[in-house]
């Protein structure tokens, strides 16, 4: 974040390290979720 003049501005870099960071999150946060449910059934079926 740059400021210039008292406002905030996203440099263009940082926000698309920004987003691919967010996207690699939710991933990793969905192969968790997916993950923790498969454990949870076959626990559930034994």
């Amino acid at each position: 974040m740059a400021k210039e003049n008292g406002t905030v501005r996203f440099q263009p870099m940082a926000s698309a390290l920004t987003q691919a960071e967010i996207l690699i999150a939710l991933v990793v946060a969905a192969h968790a979720a997916v993950l923790a449910l498969r454990l949870s059934v076959s626990l559930y079926r034994n």
